[in-house]
């Protein structure tokens, strides 16, 4: 899922949780949850064979480094993210802004130390636990080909509405 999805879904759990701790908690869990969902990613681009090993698929990818493409939709992804979190942060009540803080951290962070472009493949031959998190991370993992790209929008548009209807009700 794009962190658009991942900071918006894990805001309305964090918000949901009641406690800034379970909330982030709760942000990391909802990432594995969205990421189960099939949905576009920047791996979508490398699809060769599509589905989720928890459904007792095998997903295959063809070998690539990151693009400009694959730099734009980055950027964009992270825009689009600060602008929708920028607005939920202003207009949520202050109680609700450190729980939906805690929660957004939660769901952004399987992305930021597993899946970033600058460090995580170091990371990941660096330190076994990172290498073994990155195997459960894929566990979970659904990334769709191009050709159900509407699929993959689909969801996570889906994901980020009732999130958003869910949060904007506090």
């Amino acid at each position: 899922m794009l962190f658009t999805s991942h900071a918006i879904v894990g805001a309305a759990v964090g918000a949901a949780a009641g406690n800034p701790l379970y909330g982030f908690l709760g942000g990391i869990a909802s990432h594995h949850v969205l990421d189960a969902i099939p949905h576009f990613d920047q791996g979508s681009f490398a699809v060769k064979k599509e589905g989720a090993q928890y459904l007792g698929q095998k997903a295959e990818y063809a070998e690539r480094h990151f693009t400009d493409r694959d730099w734009a939709i980055l950027f964009a992804d992270v825009a689009l993210t600060a602008l929708i979190s920028g607005a939920l942060l202003w207009t949520l009540p202050f109680e609700y802004l450190l729980l939906a803080f805690a929660g957004m951290l939660g769901g952004l962070l399987p992305d930021f130390v597993d899946s970033s472009p600058l460090w995580s493949k170091k990371l990941r031959a660096a330190v076994g636990a990172v290498a073994a998190y990155h195997a459960f991370h894929a566990f979970f993992h659904w990334t769709v080909s191009l050709r159900r790209f509407w699929l993959g929008i689909a969801t996570q548009v889906a994901a980020v509405g009732f999130a958003l209807l869910f949060l904007f009700d506090l």
